[in-house]
């Protein structure tokens, strides 16, 4: 049961650690201009959102949240505090 446990665990971490990276790559993906976009941004040039600011604002809190939990769990751990 504990071997299960550390699976669990390791599992968990490389989903967060992919949902940090996802969203700080996203946040830098939605500010970069592209001459080929059809629309332009809310900020006024041409960029891979029409929906610029707000979706960077919401892919960098995103990263953020998922780079908190990891933080707070390497924490915890550091600390000998059990969560499960």
């Amino acid at each position: 049961m504990k071997i299960i446990n550390e699976i669990f665990r390791f599992f968990l971490l490389l989903v967060l650690i992919a949902g940090a990276i996802a969203g700080a790559i996203s946040t830098i993906w939605t500010i970069i201009p592209d001459l080929s976009a059809s629309k332009e941004c809310l900020l006024g040039y041409s960029a891979h959102c029409s929906f610029t600011p707000i979706s960077t604002l919401i892919s960098f809190f995103i990263a953020f949240i998922f780079s908190y939990i990891i933080i707070r769990t390497k924490m915890l751990k550091k600390f000998n505090i059990k969560i499960f």
